[in-house]
């Protein structure tokens, strides 16, 4: 048996040594013939797609971002090897599983569009999906709560997929991929669906009883260690697992020597999750332990029976003990600023009451503390929210966790003075940092404009870009926390990370960008939007918000589309042109006004390359 390993990935924008979230891992370290790793499948047809760019390779395949050639719709495409394709029986197997894969319809699972061959390769198009792997979001135990939510996803996804008779086989963190979803909330898709079978058969793995023994080891139930026949239930041994994993940040077994590992899933009792780690509630780790039965008939019988123990368990580990009432208040500043019931956890941790919509996770907000003796501004990244279903459960109120960015001795000490009731001692003022004074400089300028000066970026950059130039923003400013700087300073640090969170929330999500654009009549914007994936429905849902705050635009932009057609059918086209922009001014979100312009553009464009080269 060999073990699934990563392969390099050539994707622009680092995965920090996990999967591409369509990636084909590969099942043998050897490399595809040197003819395929020249990128020669960019820029060819699939369909009704053509690839735009390489996002990974594997053993298996080669995985290509790609666009509708008449709408702007992204898709990945998933490419067998040419190698690989000379086998007759390998590629008839591998779109039959294929095919089983496009009746899985659920939410939780990669949607598959379309399955043909183009020069006898067979490729798969699927949707394409933007987020990250779990194996890089969960680089540690979490919490019971979110590790619970991630796992009662992934028995849905497999509850479906068993139900049309599918066994997954290769559960693991990298083969599942984290959607950013509303209010901070991950939805799990779940990714590679048992074709890895297929193609360890043809690669020559070791044979078994039942043909081949494959799968990642530390993942692996005893069934599939041994050989044996496996169903639904291998599955559901590997969410156990998982959930290990998620709670205590770690397998139950590993070792450098797969047989070691193999040996002791057959043979070895895990430690329990509750000892490994004594913050696990021992109901949940009682419900991981059954889970990861030597024996599949002492497991659960579906994954629907699994995820309602989950439930449960999490429901009864609940510790009835009330809130301690709140001894100050944290504003956040803003239009309508708002104040919520906070309290102190731990050194560095806040948990503000909230009964609203709380701020979306991995958020940075900024707060002013007001606190017995004063008050104390600050900014923090939302890391947990407790809903009032789990409020109700726990006995607690509602609300939103925050872990504070400064946590340099001196602000722990003003923080500790104030809520004591102590005011800080007099102190002679720290002077400006020379180094911090250079680097906020530039960001006092960029305050001035835009969410896109702020950024530092310009109007029509893409998505990768934005993320890009937020990261490097956040890190120059964090960086700075850590010199002796003025009070004034430390204060403006903290506003302008919780500014460039904000701009980060906007530019970094099509549909609110789209609609920001739209305000600044951004049409290059607008247009990058549709181009990374935003559909039809959300435009159009996007524009009509649009007209509810500019009512009196609409009439305008269809004299100016009535005027630019009159336009071009006279063959005026730069008049035509400069009408379909007033359009886009008027109503910069009108799709079919939108395509004009590009058109006429692109036409104006080449007649004057022509012309140059005359």
């Amino acid at each position: 048996m060999e073990a699934k390993s990563l392969s390099p990935c050539s994707c622009p924008a680092p995965h920090e040594d996990v999967e591409c979230p369509t990636f084909v891992p590969a099942s043998t370290p050897t490399l595809p013939p040197r003819a395929e790793r020249g990128g020669e499948l960019v820029g060819q047809r699939f369909g009704s797609f053509r690839a735009i760019r390489e996002l990974g390779r594997g053993g298996m395949g080669t995985v290509l971002l790609a666009e509708h050639v008449l709408m702007p719709k992204r898709v990945a495409v998933k490419v067998l090897h040419s190698h690989l394709a000379e086998e007759p029986e390998l590629v008839a197997r591998l779109l039959a599983e294929a095919r089983a894969m496009s009746l899985v319809q659920h939410e939780n699972v990669v949607t598959i569009y379309d399955l043909d061959t183009r020069d006898g390769r067979p490729y798969v198009v699927m949707e394409y999906l933007e987020g990250q792997s779990l194996a890089a979001f969960a680089r540690g135990p979490i919490e019971p709560a979110l590790a619970v939510e991630l796992l009662t996803q992934v028995c849905d996804a497999l509850g479906a997929a068993h139900a049309r008779g599918i066994v997954h086989r290769d559960l693991k963190p990298a083969n599942i991929f984290l959607v950013p979803g509303p209010q901070g909330r991950q939805r799990v898709k779940l990714l590679d669906f048992g074709i890895a079978k297929r193609l360890s058969r043809a690669e020559g793995e070791t044979p078994t009883r039942t043909g081949v023994l494959l799968g990642t080891p530390e993942f692996m139930a005893p069934e599939q260690c041994s050989g044996e026949a496996v169903d639904a239930r291998t599955d559901l041994y590997a969410v156990g697992v998982l959930g290990y994993l998620l709670l205590t940040g770690r397998v139950p077994f590993s070792n450098e020597s797969t047989a070691a590992v193999l040996v002791a899933h057959l043979t070895q009792n895990p430690v329990p999750p509750h000892e490994v780690r004594p913050g696990v509630p021992p109901a949940l780790s009682a419900v991981l332990m059954r889970a990861l039965a030597k024996r599949p008939e002492e497991r659960f019988a579906t994954a629907a029976e699994l995820r309602a123990s989950l439930e449960s368990a999490l429901k009864a580990a609940a510790t009835p003990v009330a809130p301690a009432p709140a001894s100050f208040t944290a504003r956040v500043p803003g239009p309508v600023a708002r104040d919520y019931p906070a309290e102190r956890v731990g050194r560095a941790g806040l948990f503000l009451r909230c009964t609203g919509t709380p701020p979306p996770l991995r958020s940075d907000v900024s707060l002013v503390l007001q606190l017995p003796g004063g008050e104390l501004p600050c900014v923090g990244q939302v890391v947990r929210h407790v809903s009032a279903e789990q409020a109700r459960a726990w006995n607690m109120a509602p609300g939103f966790g925050v872990e504070l960015r400064d946590a340099n001795p001196a602000f722990q000490q003003r923080f500790s003075r104030l809520l004591t009731g102590t005011s800080p001692a007099p102190a002679a003022p720290t002077p400006d940092e020379p180094h911090a004074e250079a680097v906020l400089r530039d960001f006092r300028q960029r305050l001035q404009g835009d969410r896109y000066a702020v950024l530092g970026v310009p109007r029509d950059a893409d998505a990768d870009s934005v993320r890009a130039h937020a990261r490097e923003a956040r890190t120059r400013l964090e960086s700075l926390l850590s010199l002796p700087l003025s009070d004034a300073q430390r204060s403006f640090v903290q506003r302008v990370l919780a500014r460039v969170a904000e701009c980060l929330q906007v530019l970094g999500n099509p549909e609110r960008r789209v609609e920001y654009d739209a305000e600044l009549r951004n049409v290059k914007g607008v247009m990058r939007c549709l181009s990374a994936g935003l559909t039809v429905t959300a435009l159009e849902a996007c524009r009509r918000r649009f007209f509810e705050r500019h009512p009196e635009t609409e009439g305008h932009s269809i004299l100016h589309i009535a005027s630019g057609e009159a336009y071009l059918s006279a063959g005026r086209v730069s008049e035509a042109l400069a009408c379909y922009e007033a359009a886009l001014h008027a109503d910069p979100l009108h799709l079919e006004a939108l395509k004009r312009w590009t058109a006429l553009q692109a036409r104006m464009r080449h007649s004057a390359e022509a012309t140059a080269s005359r």
